[in-house]
This record gives C-alpha cells, structure tokens and sequence, in this order.
C-alpha cells in the first residue's frame, strides 16, 4: 500500500507524536531524555525550525513543531534515527525503538494551535503522573506559565526553556508577558471544559487507549 505523502511548505506547523515499538518505553533514565533534547537541538541549529510546545512522555512524545526551509520528514528522520541508535546502544537494546513512522497533524489556524499546545502540557496530568502541569519536567509548560521559581527541575528542564519559543503563543494571548503567562496558565489549567477539542486532537493524531501508559 502507497503510504500517503505529508503536506509540507515552508511555515507549516504540526503537532507531531511517535511512541515506542509495541508501547515501550523509549524514556528509561534521566539520561535518555537529555540526549533526545540534545538531538533536537541539533537538528534545530542544523535545520532551523522552531518548537512551540514539547512534552516527553515515557512510551512516547509531543513537539508542537514550525518548520522553516527544510520539510518535517528530514527533521523527524533525524531525531529518530539518531536517538534510536543512541538509546540501544546505551542500553544494550536491538531493534526498533519506536512503531513506525511517526505521527504528523497540520496545524491551520490559531485556535487550533492553541489547543494543541494546552492538550500537550495536559499530557502528564492525564497520565495521573503529576497533579499540576507545572509540576512536570519534561514537558515545557513551565516555560509558559508562572511559576514556583525554585522548582528543583534539572538539566533537561532547563534544556526544554532554551529549546522553546513562547513568542507566538504569548502574544496571541496579551501585550504584555506577565499578563500573558498568567492567561496562559488559566487557559491550560482553567476549569472550562475542552473535552471537544481534545477528542478531535485524539482524533486526528490518531491517539487513543492503547497509548497508555503514557
């Protein structure tokens, strides 16, 4: 079966997902999830593209991702393959580290992007790892929202602030950034119901009960 080709130009924004072979873990140690940001970053200083959003799971991951001059398969491809490579090397593993290819969804508008941003920074606490999303390391949502400055987040979570652009969310939502971080957090943590928007987020992606635990 012809696999269907990904739509890409330069400034398409996607929120991309890739989860471990047969739901493991493609997180172990604190490690893993230091080198998988390092290999972002690399591909970011080798292609340029920005990531709005990011979360990492244990089987699996979330990047809210703009592309620039070079399309997201190239990106993808070398993340993977390089920290595929990497994570069995480590860990004395063979195989495939993660199912296939991974998942790819075109962002089109801004209030879709948005929710995409709030449905990653959810992952955790949906997951029933963490009560709060500020409470969660490896995901970037502490980049957005006010937070506890003495936070004991390590390496990677200082890592996931360098890595992330918070520009195009902050302005959509005030002038000013305290303002808008504080909005930011009410969006995310708010009591309003978008079991709408992440359903059709579920959808699309192509997520449902067989991801966890997540």
């Amino acid at each position: 079966m012809t696999r269907k080709r990904r739509v890409w130009y330069p400034g398409a924004i996607y929120h991309v997902m890739s989860r471990g072979n047969r739901k493991k873990n493609i997180f172990e140690d604190v490690e893993d999830y230091v080198r998988f940001l390092d290999m972002v970053q690399d591909a970011q200083e080798m292609y340029g593209f920005t990531v709005h959003a990011i979360c990492l799971m244990t089987n699996h991951f979330h990047i809210e991702i703009e592309t620039s001059e070079v399309a997201l398969s190239r990106i993808m491809q070398r993340i993977k393959s390089l920290y595929a490579e990497d994570f069995n090397y480590r860990h004395h593993y063979s195989g495939h580290l993660f199912e296939g290819r991974y998942n790819a969804c075109l962002i089109l508008n801004d209030r879709y992007f948005l929710e995409v941003s709030r449905y990653i920074h959810l992952n955790p606490v949906k997951a029933g790892m963490v009560r709060e999303p500020a409470a969660y390391e490896y995901s970037s949502y502490g980049a957005y929202a006010p937070c506890d400055e003495d936070r004991p987040f390590g390496k990677a979570g200082k890592m996931i602030e360098d890595l992330v652009d918070r520009s195009r969310i902050l302005h959509m939502l005030a002038d000013s950034q305290v303002e808008a971080r504080e909005q930011y957090r009410l969006f995310v943590e708010g009591r309003a119901s978008h079991e709408e928007h992440e359903t059709l987020i579920r959808k699309e992606i192509g997520e449902n009960e067989f991801w966890m635990p997540w």
